[in-house]
């Protein structure tokens, strides 16, 4: 897995080697100017460093503690852990599972969204939308269909009443709007 990363890595200090000039052109000091802009009001830089000795050697100190904790428990003597483990059962089972983070990240955020998302499913877009959009007019069209479909007897004196009555009504509105 290495071989690809310095494979990758390779390149792109080359590809940034070769692109540098294409990408920044010829004023690179004015590009480079502003990148970084402390404001005078903002002493954050200048008091990083004034701090005390020891707050700047802390990370360190801590860092080869570290090291030497687990040369100590896994190296030289490697059932340091076991025991550890052993002894202090419900801090090793609280670390090992991350802090149950996972478990609660789970339950606040990842099984509401998914009941929020089910409900949504269910009743806006199965129920409702596609109830009065697409599956209710196709439901509809069925429905009307099939009614149209009663309506076909093959009998022509059926289809002679059907277009009197259409004719009659016709008249009527007619003569109901030219009169009326």
């Amino acid at each position: 897995m290495l071989i690809p990363l310095y494979v990758l890595a390779l390149g792109a200090v080359v590809a940034g080697y070769l692109g540098y000039d294409l990408f920044v052109g010829e004023g690179r000091d004015e590009f480079w100017r502003g990148s970084i802009l402390v404001r005078p009001e903002h002493a954050s830089l200048e008091a990083a460093h004034h701090a005390p000795f020891w707050v700047a050697n802390l990370p360190l100190v801590v860092g080869v503690l570290g090291i030497a904790v687990a040369w100590l428990a896994y190296i030289w003597r490697p059932e340091i852990p076991g025991i550890v483990a052993g002894r202090f059962r419900a801090i090793y089972l609280f670390l090992l599972n991350k802090w149950y983070f996972d478990e609660l990240y789970d339950a606040v955020l990842v099984r509401p969204a998914m009941a929020l998302g089910r409900f949504l499913w269910q009743r806006g877009d199965a129920g409702t939308i596609d109830r009065l959009g697409p599956d209710g007019l196709a439901l509809t069209t069925t429905r009307l269909s099939v009614r149209a479909g009663l309506l076909q007897t093959g009998y022509l004196y059926h289809y002679a009443f059907v277009m009197l009555v259409g004719l009659v009504l016709l008249v009527s509105w007619y003569l109901l709007t030219k009169i009326g």
